[in-house]
């Protein structure tokens, strides 16, 4: 089989689709806007974008038409949607990734438009979490034509495990959300110094790349917590287990979001999350049950958190073992890569033009 990913070449989320689907022996392009080469598939780099849509619409059509795949399959329903249902004679998949359902649509008129138009030509849409299934649907999607599942984790995650010390001697946090405004790591560093006023034993590990590395390693000195914060930057994503596991609790707090791998991720490796409340994470995270919800982004917030953490540190071993059944049960990609596996045999089976 030949499939055509009109994706970014440089997304980890890229990466994962086409080893999955280059293992089985097909024949994997990505026609990317990013000049980032994927081991086992071919990537064409075309510097395409929705400004530039009018003059590189012909050039990417004419690749898509040179490739010849029998499964186009485009990735974030904004740019690279447009890009791939706009070219007809295909039944093209597009897997929405959340901030283009969640947060594009309000963005202007002109975005609501496109990603109506997207979903509507879209053969099958793929959705991470049923709340963004439910905005796609508001957007004008056929709900028989939306698949939700999880991109779920790798299974060589499933080989590490964090073991929690009973001494507590020193404790440590890891966020590895992007360095972006979206992702409120600033909030998190400024919960964080509040925190150690009273524990001086917590660490926080930041460990991505982003556009607000300066500001926030500013914010850091600032409040002289240097040597309780390490920026570890952007991670290969062979040291993704060893990185979680050395720390104790996962914190991530976005404005918005759909289903995180990274959430995931370290709910799969036993590090408690401690997460924002937004739907998509209520679909995995009782609070103070298996993680903790913080319902409004602020400092104060993040401080009471780490601090309730920290008393009931004693807890997380079996809330560990908890989470880890539930990823095991739900959310592993191995599984969950069957479900667009079955719909791709189901589309080459019938041709891929309607």
């Amino acid at each position: 089989m030949k499939i055509c990913y009109i994706a970014n070449s440089a997304s980890s989320h890229t990466v994962k689709w086409v080893n999955y689907f280059a293992s089985l022996g097909n024949d994997v392009h990505v026609i990317s806007h990013s000049n980032v080469p994927i081991k086992g598939a071919k990537v064409h780099y075309i510097n395409y974008s929705l400004k530039n849509y009018p003059l590189m619409v012909h050039k990417v059509h004419k690749l898509i038409k040179n490739i010849n795949p029998d499964i186009l399959h485009a990735h974030q329903v904004n740019t690279c949607g447009l890009y791939a249902v706009s070219l007809k004679g295909y039944k093209t998949i597009v897997s929405a990734w959340g901030s283009d359902i969640l947060v594009a649509p309000n963005k202007s008129f002109i975005m609501k438009k496109i990603v109506q138009y997207v979903i509507k030509h879209s053969y099958f849409i793929t959705s991470d979490s049923h709340y963004m299934s439910k905005a796609i649907i508001k957007l004008g999607g056929n709900k028989s034509k939306i698949l939700t599942f999880p991109m779920g984790v790798e299974t060589s995650l499933t080989n590490y495990k964090h073991i929690y010390s009973t001494s507590k001697s020193k404790i440590n946090v890891l966020s590895y959300r992007r360095l972006e405004k979206i992702y409120n790591i600033d909030i998190i560093i400024k919960g964080f110094s509040k925190i150690l006023k009273k524990h001086d034993n917590i660490y926080l590990n930041i460990a991505a790349s982003g556009s607000e590395f300066n500001s926030l390693l500013t914010l850091v000195k600032s409040l002289k917590i240097e040597n309780h914060v390490k920026f570890w930057g952007a991670f290969n994503s062979n040291d993704l287990g060893n990185l979680i596991t050395a720390n104790d609790i996962f914190i991530s707090i976005p404005s918005s979001d759909s289903t995180s791998v990274s959430l995931l991720e370290s709910m799969c490796c036993g590090v408690f999350p401690i997460v924002s409340n937004l739907p998509a994470n209520l679909e995995w995270i009782e609070d103070k049950k298996n993680g903790l919800v913080i319902n409004s982004i602020n400092e104060v917030e993040v401080e009471k958190a780490l601090n309730w953490c920290i008393e009931n540190f004693s807890k997380f071993p079996i809330i560990a073992e908890k989470n880890i059944e539930l990823i095991h049960k739900k959310a592993l990609w191995k599984n969950n890569s069957k479900i667009i596996l079955n719909l791709y045999n189901d589309i080459y089976s019938k041709g891929s033009s309607h």
